[in-house]
């Protein structure tokens, strides 16, 4: 008979991550920490925000872009519904609900920070 895996397994993704958790557990404190203020982390060159907005955004800029992302988000649960029956349906449905009801928060906000581009993301 012969042996099919081989001698020794090679090693999962799993395990690497057991690894790094049992042999250096204090990289993982410092990754698993969220960044509460993202302001004084960018100014201390923090190695682990990925993500960081420049302080200085205007707010009308701020809505724009959070109204595009939230149409963008939009039209995937759009997508992925249409894929979907039961009970997994009616979650991806009501997500939607909530995504549709941030965008109308978004757009009210953007009309009362900047009338003049108060066009709904989808319309443009």
């Amino acid at each position: 008979m012969k042996k099919i895996t081989p001698n020794p397994p090679s090693p999962s993704a799993s395990d690497f991550f057991a690894s790094l958790v049992f042999s250096e557990p204090s990289k993982l404190d410092a990754i698993s920490q969220p960044i509460l203020d993202v302001e004084s982390a960018a100014q201390d060159g923090d190695s682990h925000s990925l993500f960081v907005l420049t302080p200085n955004i205007d707010t009308e800029t701020l809505l724009v872009h959070t109204r595009e992302n939230l149409a963008s988000l939009n039209a995937m649960t759009d997508d992925l519904i249409a894929e979907l029956v039961g009970q997994q349906r009616s979650k991806a449905l009501a997500i939607q609900q909530v995504v549709m009801l941030s965008e109308l928060l978004v757009n009210r906000a953007l009309e009362q920070v900047a009338p003049s581009h108060s066009t709904p993301a989808h319309a443009a």
